[in-house]
């Protein structure tokens, strides 16, 4: 292989892997937001009508409720969607050697 496709090959790897690592970032962010809206909302809805909420938990405490999901669903989304896109690009240079 000459070092001309070499290098055209490597700039094509570096742009899919930067494309799926955007993909990544963009469906976390989408999992994270919607886990946000739901946190809060549910913790908002107990400490309003549960007093037994109210008193049990301190703010750090409701807010580790609140934040914990965002957290876990950006994390666990971006991996799966990393995943996915490797996935894809595995199928897509069997496609072209077959």
């Amino acid at each position: 292989m000459s070092t001309l496709a070499a290098q055209k090959q490597e700039e094509e790897r570096q742009k899919v892997q930067k494309d799926c690592v955007w993909e990544a970032a963009i469906a976390g962010g989408k999992a994270a937001a919607w886990a946000g809206l739901c946190s809060v909302t549910t913790i908002g809805l107990a400490n309003h009508f549960s007093e037994g909420f109210r008193h049990a938990l301190g703010v750090s405490g409701k807010a580790a409720l609140m934040v914990t999901p965002v957290f876990g669903m950006y994390f666990l989304q971006s991996q799966l969607s990393l995943h996915e896109c490797a996935r894809r690009q595995q199928w897509a240079n069997l496609d072209r050697r077959g």
